[in-house]
This record gives C-alpha cells, sequence and structure tokens, in this order.
C-alpha cells in the first residue's frame, strides 16, 4: 500500500514538473505574437500572456504541493461517492477511462478546427456542443440545445461587436453577421 502512495506521488511529482515546462513554452510563445502596427491598449498577446502566467503560478502552486510532502492522504470511497453526487457523477466514478469517449472528443475538437473558418465560430461550437451532448448525454437535449444555441450565438456576438474580434462568420455572413 505504502509503495502503491509513493508510486502516485512520483507520477504526481513528474506531471508537476511537466505543467510548468508546458506552461513556460507556451509563456515564451506568447511573448513571441508580433504586436499589431496599430498601437492598442491590450494587443493580440494580452489574453494569451494572462493565461500563461496563471497557468505557471497555479503548475508551480501543484509541484510546490507535490515537493512539499505535505500532499494530502488520498480519498476514502465515501469522500470520493460524496464529491461525485454533489456534481452528478455517481456513475461516472467506477469506470475506467473510456477509450471510445476520448475517441469521439477527439475528432471533435479536429473537427472545429478544420470547420471553424468554412462553418463559422457561431455554427461550429454549436454543432462540435450538440454533438458531444448527444453523445455522452441524451437525458437534457433541448436545454442543452437551448444553451449551446444561446452561448455560441451570444459569445459570436459579444467578441465581434464589443471586443472588435474578427471571428469567421461562415454562412452567416450572408444574414448579415
Amino acid at each position: 500500500m505504502k509503495e502503491n502512495k509513493e508510486e502516485g506521488n512520483r507520477e504526481d511529482r513528474i506531471a508537476s514538473i511537466v505543467l510548468i515546462v508546458f506552461s513556460s513554452v507556451y509563456l515564451v510563445y506568447a511573448f513571441l505574437i508580433p504586436m499589431p502596427v496599430l498601437k492598442q491598449q491590450l494587443g493580440p498577446s494580452a489574453f494569451p500572456r494572462a493565461v500563461g502566467f496563471g497557468m505557471l503560478i497555479l503548475a508551480g502552486i501543484y509541484a510546490w504541493q507535490q515537493f512539499r510532502g505535505g500532499a494530502k492522504e488520498t480519498e476514502t470511497e465515501e469522500e470520493i461517492e460524496r464529491r461525485a453526487a454533489i456534481i452528478g457523477a455517481e456513475e461516472k466514478i467506477e469506470k475506467a477511462a473510456d477509450l471510445k469517449t476520448m475517441g469521439f472528443m477527439l475528432v471533435a475538437m479536429i473537427f472545429y478546427a478544420f470547420a471553424f473558418e468554412r462553418l463559422g465560430y457561431a455554427i461550429t461550437t454549436f454543432v462540435v456542443f450538440m454533438a458531444g451532448v448527444l453523445y455522452l448525454d441524451r437525458r437534457h437535449v433541448l436545454r442543452d440545445a437551448v444553451i449551446a444555441l444561446i452561448s455560441s450565438f451570444v459569445l459570436y456576438y459579444i467578441f465581434t461587436t464589443f471586443l472588435r474580434v474578427q471571428l469567421p462568420a461562415g454562412p452567416l455572413k450572408l444574414l448579415g453577421f
């Protein structure tokens, strides 16, 4: 039992180092984003830099927790079940990683990357969100469709109108979006 705990601690330490390296590389590339010709208060690199600093800080905290030796003991089965019940994932705690589901989500993200320019942000986001919902949980299709529709189109409107970020409109360009 103790050997298994040490193995998990070693894996967590390795993961924390990998996260620090990933965050650092991300941050370096965020600083390499060229500034536009016209000076703006916030250039295109502001958000990636903020995300990079956030990731690096959180990765540092995680690494500090892993290397200081005071990591929390493993949770009991009862604690895991209680926490899973709070978020509605009771049936998921007993299952191992589902490679079929991970593969589907990977294909959905690849589709998103390729369809983003052709279909536009709003339509592609709606389609991928709904594909994920239909694949993962079919109990609340109407509710999830409304959420997907509102969030994808409202976010598109906010980004293009208020933040002046040019997102691809796709076929919505014909409707004046």
